[in-house]
């Protein structure tokens, strides 16, 4: 009988993004480069392309994409629109 490895709350843990990105890291990780920029502006409407940026920069942080984008921080969640520079500061995940 095979046995867990991880506990449920790990198992959560590594679904999701973390409480807190270091700003060291949104630079790192969360810079959207120019070809990115261009796959980001093919979506449509302002919350696709949000989403389908922090899918990008979560894959290149994580490894993986968080189920959920409403988990990611709201460091991210600030960051990532002011590169992509045609979103309202006001702009929420849903």
């Amino acid at each position: 009988m095979p046995g867990r490895v991880f506990t449920e709350s790990e198992r959560r843990r590594l679904a999701a993004f973390p409480s807190e990105i270091v700003e060291s890291d949104l630079i790192r990780y969360f810079t959207l480069s120019a070809s990115d920029l261009e796959l980001v502006r093919q979506q449509r409407g302002d919350h696709n392309r949000l989403g389908f940026a922090l899918q990008l920069c979560a894959l290149r942080y994580l490894g993986f994409c968080p189920d959920d984008l409403v988990t990611a921080p709201p460091a991210a969640i600030s960051f990532v629109p002011l590169l992509l520079g045609c979103f309202r500061s006001s702009l929420q995940l849903r």
